[in-house]
């Protein structure tokens, strides 16, 4: 009798145990498919996020042409005759953010440049945000107060950009330009081609 009421309590309680068993298992893989669901969903919006940012950067750049998407900590080349290479790095001050740059700037023609650059910086949807116009006190190298590059000079400037909104950069515009020196042009040809530094 004994034995015929424990092993009835037992094949309840392993009865139980089975039922419960089956519903953990069920509700597991219960939650792997609504996992794969999930994991499926943000593909898929990751998918269409990364379409939608590059459709606003075609749009961006072609209401603002000559926008180049600012990477920092690397050497980037622009379209320019003049620009050897420009870097931005992203320097950090407390909880202040600093953007600072590094433009190399060349002459390999035979005059003298007399130049003007200016870096316009701009959000994500093409707002500008900063401005740094570049200053011949900017040169890492010694400049004895010039501002013209000599025929074959390299000079690098180097500075932090003011921002005008406190947001991250997304593209930049470099904007080199040659100034009219007409009197200093005038004096170079009555001296016969003879390099004259500002």
């Amino acid at each position: 009798m004994y034995l015929a009421a424990a092993t009835l309590l037992f094949l309840i309680v392993l009865f139980f145990m089975w039922l419960n068993s089956t519903n953990e298992s069920s509700e597991y893989h219960q939650a792997i498919l609504e996992l794969r669901k999930q994991e499926a969903v943000a593909k898929n919006l990751a998918s269409e996020l990364e379409t939608v940012k590059n459709e606003r950067d075609i749009l961006v750049q072609q209401r603002i042409p000559g926008l180049i998407p600012l990477l920092y900590d690397e050497a980037m080349t622009v379209d320019n005759n003049y620009v050897r290479n420009i870097i931005f790095t992203l320097a950090k001050s407390g909880k202040k953010n600093v953007h600072e740059y590094r433009l190399v700037l060349h002459n390999n023609t035979l005059t003298v440049a007399h130049l003007k650059a200016e870096i316009i910086l701009f959000n994500d949807i093409g707002i500008q945000i900063g401005r740094s116009e570049i200053e011949h006190s900017d040169a890492i190298t010694e400049t004895d107060g010039r501002t013209a590059l000599d025929p074959g000079e390299v000079r690098s400037y180097t500075a932090a950009i003011d921002l005008i909104r406190d947001e991250e950069p997304s593209y930049f515009l470099l904007i080199i330009s040659e100034t009219n020196h007409k009197a200093t042009e005038k004096l170079r040809q009555q001296l016969g081609g003879i390099i004259i530094n500002d």
